[in-house]
């Protein structure tokens, strides 16, 4: 047992001392840097990797706890015809565009009360533009 917890310190001090050659490591861009530059279908779907818990997104795939998002880009909300949505979604006249999909994100429950869908929102509009990206790749 006390080899094992030697073996944490042993591996951070040969990761400090490599970060410390006087390499320059880039620091992050911010979320105003981030949304200066186009959006990025590519990290979307990095992003994407938390909704894609509950969502399908690829052509014929079934559903999830949430609804396939095969083509969800300009459509009307609840228009899968093989998913059971909430009452609220299906009240919903919504179209998915930019700022709809950007406002669901951000808040799912502000923009469609009595939603179903759990996920609590995306508070950074950098990685909201992103995930948006990808979805509009998604046809």
């Amino acid at each position: 047992m006390k080899a094992k917890s030697l073996i944490f310190p042993f591996l951070l001090a040969i990761l400090m001392a490599a970060c410390s050659k006087g390499e320059a490591v880039a620091p992050l861009p911010s979320t105003e840097e981030r949304l200066a530059a186009p959006a990025d279908a590519a990290y979307g779907q990095y992003l994407f990797r938390e909704c894609a818990i509950c969502h399908e997104r690829s052509p014929g795939a079934g559903n999830r706890v949430g609804p396939n998002l095969w083509g969800v880009y300009g459509q009307p909300a609840a228009s899968n015809e093989n998913f059971a949505y909430s009452g609220a979604m299906r009240r919903a006249d919504l179209v998915w565009d930019d700022d709809n999909l950007d406002k669901f994100l951000e808040r799912p429950g502000a923009l469609v009360p009595g939603t179903r869908m759990s996920f609590g929102g995306e508070k950074d509009p950098a990685n909201r533009r992103d995930i948006i990206a990808y979805l509009k790749t998604l046809k």
